[in-house]
């Protein structure tokens, strides 16, 4: 009997032991898990954090190319508005090299008016040199009513070698004579009549005053050498 209460308590005192045991391990195992679920819960707040400094210094760098973009347009504003009237250096070229072609043209023009005109001189002052040349003489009839290149000075002269002039240039002279003094009196009687209270009709008619210059040639010409 002694020795079955023996063996109950120390089988006793096992299992207490044993229940201990236990109890220490599910407490541990719970420990761990509560332990090991805190660390996931940590590890994914870090995780969240991590991903959300990542985007956020994703978009930084997605922007800063942009602000850069921004600087180099108000850059090149700047530069627009700094060059905005000045010339290029091409242009400046193309300035130069019109206005070198218009001396060079102006100067030929000069050239070939004094040649005209000494080739005039000389067939009244020394006309036993002096050769006839066609060219000379249809640059002299195109330009008898220019003061510019034929001046009050020179119109006597040339009144007299057209007087001289033999073929078809004294009726060529006679009519271009003719149509201005006829542009003259067209225009005269338009400003006495009417016609003159409506001007949309008179411009209909394209009538131009001749200047006096023109006019007082014209008369000089059907003077001189209609008789």
């Amino acid at each position: 009997m002694k020795k079955n209460k023996k063996r109950l308590q120390s089988n006793k005192s096992k299992l207490d032991k044993n229940c201990d045991s236990h109890d220490v391990g599910v407490s541990r195992v719970t420990d761990q898990n509560e332990e090991s679920l805190i660390g996931k819960q940590v590890s994914d707040a870090e995780t969240t954090i991590s991903l959300k400094r990542d985007l956020e210094d994703d978009s930084d760098i997605e922007d800063q190319p942009k602000q850069k973009k921004k600087k180099k347009k108000l850059k090149t504003e700047a530069l627009n508005t700094d060059n905005k009237g000045k010339k290029s250096i091409r242009q400046m070229k193309r300035e130069k090299h019109a206005q070198r072609q218009m001396a060079t043209e102006a100067l030929a023009k000069d050239t070939l008016k004094q040649q005209n005109i000494q080739y005039l001189l000389q067939w009244k002052h020394n006309k036993s040199h002096w050769k006839f040349m066609k060219a000379r003489q249809i640059w002299l009839f195109k330009n008898k009513f220019s003061v510019n290149l034929i001046s009050d000075d020179i119109w006597p002269t040339l009144l007299n070698y057209f007087q001289s002039a033999q073929g078809n240039v004294k009726n060529m002279l006679l009519k271009d004579a003719n149509e201005v003094i006829r542009a003259m009196d067209t225009w005269a009687e338009m400003q006495n009549s009417e016609v003159n209270e409506h001007p949309e009709e008179s411009t209909e008619q394209n009538i131009k005053k001749p200047d006096d210059i023109s006019y007082k040639r014209a008369r000089d010409i059907i003077q001189n050498i209609e008789e």
